[in-house]
């Protein structure tokens, strides 16, 4: 099924937000990748890993939201250990991955889909485009300028993504 144009752009935006993420983990020193910043402070590795267990969370919601048989739980995302035992390849593929099922299931929303209430009720009430933009795409954008944080905490400093070019424009 196609999407909407509205669809179209929060694609962009995902595959924009992946990239950049994708090139700041494959730039991670092999020594600093589940080295621990500081006292209770994720790994880049486990902010990598974050990221993808968080992936099917998000995407749990958006079919909740459209309706889709889900599991009667959340996915479960662990966040009491602060490293992985992800290598950096597989962090790297498992978050392609993950990206990849996103941008499937978002690229068939209809704007009927993207203005449905975001289900489970979250603050706010906002709306599925919305929490698309926000949580989803948001959580690419953020571990990555914390992953960047980080390797300059560490001595790396950032790293040097390729950039896919602004965001693209168009109403939510």
């Amino acid at each position: 099924m196609a999407g909407s144009d509205r669809a179209a752009a929060l694609v962009a935006a995902l595959d924009g937000a992946a990239a950049p993420l994708l090139a700041a983990i494959e730039a991670v020193d092999d020594g600093l990748w589940n080295r621990v910043p500081k006292p209770g402070v994720w790994s880049i590795g486990k902010d990598a890993e974050h990221v993808a267990e968080a992936a099917v969370y998000h995407q749990w919601i958006v079919r909740l939201t459209i309706g889709e048989r889900v599991g009667s739980g959340r996915p479960p995302i662990e966040r009491a250990a602060l490293t992985t035992s992800l290598t950096q390849r597989q962090a790297v593929d498992l978050i392609r991955r993950r990206t990849d099922e996103g941008i499937e299931l978002i690229g068939g929303l209809s704007d009927e889909h993207l203005d449905l209430t975001t289900r489970p009720p979250r603050a706010g009430a906002r709306i599925l485009a919305v929490t698309i933009d926000l949580v989803l795409i948001g959580h690419y954008r953020v571990h990555r300028t914390e992953i960047d944080a980080k390797l300059r905490a560490l001595g790396q400093g950032a790293s040097e993504p390729r950039s896919r070019g602004p965001r693209p424009p168009g109403r939510l």
